[in-house]
C-alpha cells in the first residue's frame, strides 16, 4: 500500500493510490472514497512496492487528472483495471 509521509503530519498516511503530478500528489483511498491532494512542496517522501507503479500512459487523464507516474493498487480501482486492458489490446 503506497505510504506518504507529509511535512505536517507527525505519521505516514496509507492510501490505495498515489498519483504523482506536475504541483502536487492526489492520495485516494476506495473505501471509503477518500481524495486529498497535497501540494508537492509539503510532501517529503512516497513510499510503495515498486510492482504498484503505474507510468503516465497507463494512467487515463479521465482518472483524478492523471498523472507522471503512480502507485496504484489496481484490485481497488476498476477503472484502472479496465484501461489497463485496453492498453495491453492495443498493442496486439
Amino acid at each position: 500500500m503506497p505510504t506518504v509521509f507529509a511535512v505536517d503530519e507527525y505519521e505516514a498516511q496509507e492510501y490505495d493510490a498515489v498519483l504523482v503530478q506536475e504541483n502536487a500528489v492526489v492520495c485516494l483511498n476506495d473505501d471509503p472514497p477518500l481524495a486529498r491532494v497535497i501540494p508537492f512542496q509539503k510532501v517529503n517522501h512516497v513510499d510503495a512496492d515498486p510492482e504498484l507503479l503505474l507510468t503516465d500512459s497507463e494512467i487515463p487523464d479521465s482518472f483524478f487528472g492523471g498523472a507522471e507516474y503512480a502507485f496504484v493498487d489496481i484490485s481497488k480501482f476498476e477503472r484502472i483495471r479496465r484501461h489497463l486492458e485496453e492498453l495491453e489490446r492495443e498493442q496486439y
